[in-house]
Order: structure tokens, then C-alpha cells, then sequence
């Protein structure tokens, strides 16, 4: 990736993220340094969320190369799957588009927020399992989980208006891909309408999640099973206290959490198979 930038005329610095790194401002050292115009990402969701958030802060363009588990957010902005061809758009791609994100206490995602099941999932799948056998690792701990029935009483306030439902997972979309797999949380759900969606799902038995899947493979509505909100705005989602919270891979609090949709919050390299309404060439 060095010499292909050098090829092309163009500086690049490596920083490679650790625990406790105080990535703000390393990037902003980088940025005064060298007069960085695009930070570039590689790694899972998280990773990306991480630069994306610095992106955002410094109005900086974000590109993304793939490495992770479910690469939600690679999939549903059609960014190519190796990172050869990853490096190759983020150093020489021409097209940007804005998207939306998820502010969470001004922190940034991209793609989902969960809490319920799903996020109980993710958190306590080991992950010597996830680097071996990628997502088939989830499965083992979603029987387990599957065959305790479970589920949880949810508050939730959309744009001011308060609901309440017995659900297994609630999962804000801002990403409708699933990752590693061609299912989508729902079908109209996009990355730069200006709208977040909180889709609940009601599975409890294993039949039920049976049904689920079948319903999403099928690409067909279970009114029974899932429900899904517009947020415009704001919203918030309280369960059990002991619930862990997810975001983009992420475990970032317990019970709940609020959000907000920002419209248009991130500047994106994008390639010419991204179809969208909004993506304008990028001058010079």
C-alpha cells in the first residue's frame, strides 16, 4: 500500500491502533503534519467506527478497507472484500458520498445498535472462535442463548413518542445489510436517507427464530415476530439494567441508550457500484 501511494504521488502514514491509544490526537498530529485530507480504516466495525468518529470531528473524508468478522458496513456501501482492492479505492477512489451516523453521547457508528439477544451474542462469543470460523462461531451462542426462551420488557421514545414492547432484540439500523451474508435487517433501510430505523424483534422459542430467519431469507414481512420504527431525530431504548448495549461490534454500556440520526454526518470514498442519490465526483 506504501509504494502504491508513492506511485501515485501521494503520502501515507501508518498508526496502528492499540489499547488506550488516544487516536483523536494522534490523527490530529498526523493531520497538522502532513495536511491529511482522508483518513483510511482498516479493521471490523469497530475499527472503522473508531476513525469514522475522528473523520467526522476533524471533517476529514473516510475511507474504509475491510477486515473484520461481518464487514457491515464495507458490504452495504459495495467496498470491495480484500483489502488489495480496499487500499486500491481508499487511495485512488474518485467518488464520495455522504452518509448517515449514529451519535451516541457524540460518539459515532455507522451501522447497528443493539441490545437484547443479539448483542448478548456477539458479546460472549469467544474470539479465538470468531478469528477461526468467522461468523458460524455466533451460532453456538445463540442456541445456547435460544434455548433459555428469553425475553425482556423495553421503553422506548421515538422522536418524542413513547412505546412500549416484550422483546428478544431491539436493533437499530442505519446499515441494512446483515454483514457476512446477503439478509438485510429490512429491505428499504439505507445509509443516507436521514432516517434510522429500530426494528424489534419478538422471538422467543426457537420456532420463532426459526420463523425469523426464514422471514429475512424470504425477504418477507412477520408482523408477530418484527416491528419496525423511523427515527427522524432522537430515540432512546431502556431495558434490564444488567442488558449489554452494542454498537458496530462495540460493547459501549449496559440497559440502554440514546442516539441521534445525522444526516449526511460522514464524507465516504465509495465506488462506482454504490448507487446513491447523493454521490457527487470529487474534484482534482
Amino acid at each position: 500500500m506504501q509504494e502504491r501511494a508513492a506511485e501515485l504521488g501521494k503520502n501515507l502514514e501508518f498508526i496502528e491502533l492499540h489499547k488506550g491509544l488516544d487516536l483523536d490526537r494522534a490523527l490530529s498530529k498526523t493531520a497538522a503534519a502532513q495536511g491529511t485530507d482522508v483518513y483510511i480504516a482498516a479493521g471490523g466495525d469497530g475499527t472503522l467506527a473508531a476513525v469514522a468518529d475522528c473523520a467526522r470531528r476533524h471533517n476529514k473524508v473516510f475511507a474504509a478497507i475491510p477486515c473484520g468478522t461481518a464487514n457491515v458496513f464495507a458490504k452495504e456501501h459495495k467496498i470491495p472484500p480484500t483489502a488489495k482492492e480496499a487500499a486500491e479505492l481508499a487511495l485512488n477512489g474518485d467518488i464520495v458520498t455522504p452518509v448517515d451516523i449514529l451519535d451516541v453521547n457524540g460518539k459515532t457508528y455507522l451501522c447497528h445498535i443493539s441490545i437484547g439477544t443479539y448483542s448478548w451474542i456477539t458479546l460472549h462469543t469467544n474470539a479465538e472462535a470468531k478469528r477461526r470460523f468467522g461468523r458460524i462461531a455466533y451460532i453456538f451462542s445463540a442456541i445456547k442463548l435460544m434455548l433459555q426462551e428469553r425475553i425482556w420488557k423495553f421503553e422506548i421514545v421515538i422522536d418524542g413518542k413513547r412505546i412500549v414492547r416484550k422483546a428478544s432484540t431491539i436493533m437499530v439500523t442505519n446499515a441494512g445489510s446483515m454483514g457476512a451474508t446477503t439478509m438485510r435487517w429490512g429491505e428499504n433501510i439505507t445509509s443516507d436517507d436521514g432516517i434510522a430505523e429500530v426494528c424489534v424483534f419478538k422471538a422467543r422459542t426457537i420456532g420463532h427464530y426459526f420463523a425469523l430467519l426464514f422471514s429475512f431469507i424470504l425477504r418477507r414481512p412477520h408482523k408477530h415476530l418484527k416491528e419496525y420504527f423511523q427515527v427522524l431525530d432522537e430515540a432512546t431504548v431502556r431495558g434490564t439494567r444488567d442488558l449489554p448495549v452494542r454498537a458496530d461490534g462495540e460493547k459501549i454500556s449496559n440497559g440502554g441508550f440514546t442516539f441521534k440520526i445525522v444526516k449526511h454526518g460522514l464524507q465516504v470514498i465509495v465506488p462506482p457500484a454504490f448507487k446513491s442519490g447523493s454521490a457527487a465526483a470529487v474534484a482534482g
